[in-house]
């Protein structure tokens, strides 16, 4: 079947857009005589949203290939109060991903017709979506599965069939893409190759990688030159120091409304570009309802056969029996499910300071965007998504599509949190006697090496460290059973590893001990990310199992041997 939606398209004129930002209401006003999705009571409903202070601003699109587009914004987009409005530039996060597998689609096109520019590696001869990575990146890909390593081809990495778990807080600030493909040799994999889809950011930076490799430019170059400038995507980019130019990107905060600065550095952008780096607004959206060609123009920007298989079932993300909906789907950048009869194809965002969703009902023609500038909001966006629903869909039923079960529901902050607290009181090993005896330097290949501090511990680099958690909890007390960390990696600043019975539960995050903003008293976001099984032999503290990427999975063996990372102790602090 030809699918009919991706995520590419030229900039929305504004003539025919419905939503607009007025006054002081900060509540978008739709034209009652043309507006499909954005009635008043739509209207009403979204403008509640922002007024119970869930968040501090949106911005929406609802397009149709065959009609105007609909544009609101709501809420404000700065500290200082400045409205939200329909070019607000956004970070959007996980969606970017939708680019990588275009890439590869086109970079597999221009080899078949020859308008490559560069040679494919030595003994590779074709290039297809079943080509090998170890054929593509012979000296930088391996994997800790010998046969994972050798087997693996495009479609496996990108429909997150790797076996390998994401490892979010393994990757440092100044690593490349070339140090993230390379550190994959050291991850124990969850699965084996093919066995069960599993999320991992890291395989769309490989993606990004090889689009660089076998084009002999950047990949964000390659994403302007090929799809954003053909499509006229003028406001859309890589580059977080040309948005801020702009005037018009937003800031950014916490699920608890706290300002945090933007997660991309300049410095970082070819680190970040394949999984989660493209900046736009709801005004590039007019989702191509088309097959991957432009309307305006004519010009395919993706190839059909391409554009086939980046949006066609691959790996099953979660079943479902529920009767409104179907089995959970991921294709190449995309899930797809059934919602009541309707085709959808979609992806959702989260990066600090921000929640995205992207999304169409394929045979229906509609697609929507739904952007915010806050983290962790799938409740809000699903409230939306479902209202726009009822209406597009002529439902009158109000229950959410299968969120429950999507991608964004399984890498939740709050559906792991639950998940790490149960698997914490699993375990039967002693809880250490003293908390002192833990402190020192550990180990692993692919995370690098952290210290980890006592409130009693003494070091220049515990004190500094210490005093970033005191300035948060000023009542952390002398006895605290609790080990401390930096643990400086691009999503995070610091760890707190807090007792609890025979395990310990990992809160993982950054600390803004001069605040940050207008507000400056002092705030993190450490949250819920894992869970620390220490193993200490006659007194002898050997290492730790660090668990949280795991979905659960139980394996017979010793600590070392089952758990996601394991650090081996160095020395005593």
């Amino acid at each position: 079947m030809r699918l009919l939606l991706f995520l590419l398209s030229t900039i929305v004129a504004l003539h025919g857009a419905v939503g607009a930002t007025t006054g002081k209401e900060r509540r978008s006003t739709p034209n009652g005589d043309s507006a499909t999705v954005l009635t008043p009571k739509f209207v009403e409903t979204v403008q509640g949203i922002v007024d119970a202070g869930e968040i501090p601003g949106l911005t929406l699109a609802f397009v149709s290939l065959t009609g105007p587009a609909e544009l609101g914004a709501w809420g404000i987009r700065s500290e200082n109060g400045t409205n939200m409005t329909t070019d607000t530039l956004f970070n959007i996060a996980d969606s970017s991903k939708a680019f990588l597998s275009a890439s590869l689609g086109i970079v597999i096109d221009d080899f078949a017709h020859g308008r490559n520019k560069t040679c494919l590696p030595a003994g590779l001869s074709t290039l297809t979506w079943k080509t090998k990575v170890a054929d593509i990146l012979p000296n930088d890909w391996k994997l800790m599965d010998p046969w994972a390593s050798e087997k693996a081809n495009l479609i496996d990495i990108l429909t997150h069939l790797s076996g390998v778990a994401s490892h979010d807080y393994s990757y440092k600030k100044n690593d490349s893409v070339s140090d993230i493909t390379r550190n994959l040799r050291n991850f124990r994999p969850t699965f084996e190759l093919r066995e069960q889809w599993l999320y991992n950011n890291q395989m769309y930076m490989v993606g990004a990688y090889i689009v660089s490799t076998l084009t002999g430019m950047r990949y964000t170059d390659f994403v302007n030159n090929r799809i954003f400038k053909p499509l006229g995507m003028s406001s859309s980019t890589y580059s977080i120091d040309e948005a801020l130019h702009t005037g018009k990107f937003t800031d950014t905060w916490t699920s608890f409304d706290r300002l945090i600065p933007p997660w991309i550095q300049e410095e970082y952008v070819d680190l970040v570009a394949g999984t989660a780096g493209v900046i736009s607004c709801v005004l590039w959206l007019r989702m191509i309802l088309n097959g991957g060609v432009d309307p305006i123009s004519n010009v395919t920007i993706i190839p059909p056969a391409e554009f086939e298989i980046i949006t066609e079932a691959h790996s099953i993300v979660s079943p479902n029996t529920d009767a409104q909906d179907s089995t959970y789907v991921y294709g190449l950048g995309w899930d797809r499910e059934s919602y009541l009869g309707h085709d959808l194809i979609e992806h959702y965002g989260d990066a600090p300071g921000l929640s995205t969703y992207i999304g169409a009902a394929l045979e229906d023609r509609i697609g929507i965007v739904v952007l915010v500038n806050a983290e962790s909001k799938y409740t809000v966006i699903q409230n939306i998504t479902t209202a726009a629903a009822a209406i597009a869909f002529g439902s009158a039923d109000s229950s959410s599509p299968q969120t429950n079960q999507s991608t964004a529901s399984r890498r939740s902050k709050q559906s792991r949190h639950a998940s790490l607290t149960a698997r914490a009181h699993d375990g039967d090993a002693p809880a250490p006697s003293d908390v002192d005896l833990l402190t020192g330097t550990y180990f692993n290949a692919g995370y690098g090496s952290g210290e980890l501090c006592s409130v009693r511990s003494s070091s220049p680099s515990c004190k500094s460290v210490l005093d970033a958690f005191h300035a948060i909890d000023p009542s952390l007390s002398a006895n605290s059973p609790d080990l401390f960390a930096s643990w400086i990696t691009l999503l995070s600043t610091h760890v707190r590893f807090t007792a609890n019975d025979s395990q310990y539960l990992i809160d993982i995050g950054s600390i803004y001990p001069e605040g940050y903003g207008k507000n400056t008293t002092p705030f993190s976001t450490l949250a819920p990310g894992a869970t620390a099984e220490f193993v200490v032999e006659n007194e002898n503290v050997v290492g730790f199992g660090w668990n949280d990427i795991s979905d659960g999975v139980k394996r017979a063996g010793s600590v070392e041997e089952t758990s996601d990372v394991w650090f081996v102790f160095v020395k005593q602090a």
